[in-house]
């Protein structure tokens, strides 16, 4: 977006934007600088000015470019967390797969895999968007997939020592090395049928070692 382009965001003579928007506003501003110009070259001047707003609002919002970045990333990957209706969905393979699949189509999207290029890419220089981005991914609480794995096992049907872990396993069969190939340009992002196949495939090994059986 053009210098020229970015006071359009904002139209004089309106009531005031109320801070949720300013803040969804000056994320997806900052969303394209950090993925125009990187997270080291990229200033708070440019995201502002993007935004359509002043440097002193931005400031107000967000104290550092970390906790702006931290924000934008938070922003993206929020999909992860929320809650879904499969957490309830009787059939335990359906749900499983069906969050599998719709995690792979959120995290594997253009904008995620640039965000989590761009961590790569520059962690050695800033290392604080490394942090950022972690305590994005592991400290906001269960996502749909735990809490579905540890309400199984709370009710016995499964035996896993630890309801994160089995998430993070899952995932990784699921995604890890689709996901590793994309992010190295190996490859494209998998279309449905293949991401729901890794899925079930996934889902049948975790669940054919981790499913109390009859005998048991």
């Amino acid at each position: 977006m053009s210098e020229a382009e970015a006071p359009a965001r904002r139209k004089p003579g309106r009531a005031p934007m109320p801070e949720t928007a300013r803040r969804h506003l000056l994320c997806e501003a900052a969303t394209e600088v950090f993925m125009r110009d990187g997270y080291a070259a990229a200033s708070m001047d440019d995201v502002a000015r993007a935004a359509g707003m002043s440097k002193r609002t931005l400031y107000q919002f967000f104290p550092s470019k970390a906790a702006l970045f931290e924000a934008t990333v938070a922003a993206a990957l929020a999909p992860l967390h929320v809650a879904s209706e499969l957490e309830t969905e009787p059939d335990l393979r359906r749900a499983l797969c069906g969050m599998l699949e719709a995690a792979a189509g959120h995290l594997l999207a253009p904008l995620q895999t640039g965000i989590f290029r761009l961590v790569i890419a520059e962690v050695k220089r800033s290392p604080e968007i490394a942090q950022a981005t972690h305590r994005v991914l592991f400290n906001r609480g269960a996502g749909s997939l735990q809490r579905r794995i540890a309400a199984e096992m709370a009710r016995g049907a499964i035996r896993l020592p630890d309801a994160e872990m089995a998430a993070q396993l899952l995932f990784g069969m699921t995604l890890g090395k689709t996901h590793m190939m994309i992010l190295l340009g190996l490859r494209d992002a998998p279309d449905a049928e293949e991401v729901a196949a890794l899925a079930r495939a996934a889902v049948d090994v975790f669940l054919h070692g981790a499913r109390r059986g009859e005998a048991d």
